[in-house]
């Protein structure tokens, strides 16, 4: 039996398309953020999914006073969050503009080695 080049497509790009919405975090489906240093936040959406967002570089004061939102560059609030979006958040005087460097799932295994590095700076030299 013979599948039509046009199902094979099909069937190619629903996988595709299921991982992309997987990794997807959405501006409008933010719940919580946490800052792990001046530079990364772990962002988890309302389906309780982690995210880790590289900054390109430090951002003041977002280590301890983390109240933020994500200008994005997308149409929608139901973009994506991607790199080049802004991460906005109060500072000292007008606050601050954090350019996102990178955005992806926050596996188990990358919190395990974030969590074994802060361990480590942490302990007595």
């Amino acid at each position: 039996m013979r599948v039509p080049a046009a199902l094979a497509f099909f069937v190619c790009l629903v996988p595709a398309a299921a991982a992309a919405q997987q990794s997807c975090l959405m501006s409008a489906q933010i719940w919580r953020w946490k800052p792990l240093d001046r530079r990364t936040v772990i962002i988890e959406d309302t389906i309780h999914r982690e995210f880790k967002v590289t900054l390109y570089g430090p951002c003041p004061a977002i280590d301890y006073n983390f109240n933020a939102a994500i200008v994005s560059n997308g149409n929608t609030a139901l973009a994506c969050v991607r790199p080049g979006d802004v991460v906005v958040h109060r500072g000292y005087g007008m606050g601050n503009r954090c350019p996102i460097k990178s955005v992806e799932l926050y596996t188990p295994e990358m919190k395990r080695a974030d969590e074994a590095a802060a361990a480590a700076s942490a302990a007595p030299h």
